[in-house]
C-alpha cells in the first residue's frame, strides 16, 4: 500500500515488526522510509512534527497484532495523526476472511478503541475498491479525529 501511494506523490513510511516483510517491502521499495516496531509502542512524531494525514492498518493488521493490545495500537495508531487526520483500517470479521492466526474483533470493539483514542467513525465499506457495507465478513473503517 505504501509503494502504491508513494507512486501516486505521497511520502509513506511503513512499519513492521517482521523483519522478513521489511526486507521484501525494502526491496520493493527502496526510496521509502520502512521503520521496525511494534505498533502497540510505535513513535514517530519526533517533536514539531504535525502528524500524518493519514494513517493505514491493510491487511488485517489489527486482529493479527498481540493479544490484548488491540485498544493500544488503535491509541497509538491515532496518536499518529494530524489535527484533521484519518485513519483507515480493514480487517476481516469471521473466520472466513482472517488467517488461522488471527482475532476475532467485532466492530462495536474496534470503534469503542477508536473513540477512546478521540477518533469519529465517518465512513464504512465492504471493500477497498469503495463498495457499501452490508455487514459481510469485511470491513473498512474510516475514522478521523
Amino acid at each position: 500500500m505504501a509503494i502504491r501511494l508513494a507512486e501516486l506523490g505521497y511520502e509513506c513510511v511503513g512499519v513492521d515488526r517482521d523483519e522478513s516483510m521489511l526486507a521484501v517491502a525494502r526491496g520493493r521499495g527502496p526510496g521509502l522510509t520502512w521503520v521496525s516496531g511494534d505498533l502497540a509502542d510505535l513513535d514517530l512524531r519526533p517533536d514539531g512534527h504535525a502528524g500524518f494525514d493519514l494513517v493505514v492498518a491493510a491487511g488485517n493488521v489489527v486482529p493479527l497484532v498481540a493479544a490484548g493490545s488491540e485498544a493500544d495500537v488503535v491509541g497509538r495508531l491515532a496518536a499518529h495523526l494530524g489535527d484533521r487526520g484519518v485513519l483507515v483500517a480493514g480487517f476481516g470479521l469471521d473466520r472466513a476472511h482472517l488467517p488461522p492466526a488471527a482475532a476475532l474483533i467485532g466492530l462495536d470493539a474496534y470503534d469503542s478503541w477508536c473513540s477512546a483514542a478521540g477518533l469519529s467513525l465517518q465512513r464504512r465499506l465492504a471493500t477497498w475498491d469503495g463498495a457499501a457495507y452490508d455487514g459481510g465478513g469485511y470491513a473498512v473503517s474510516i475514522h478521523s479525529s
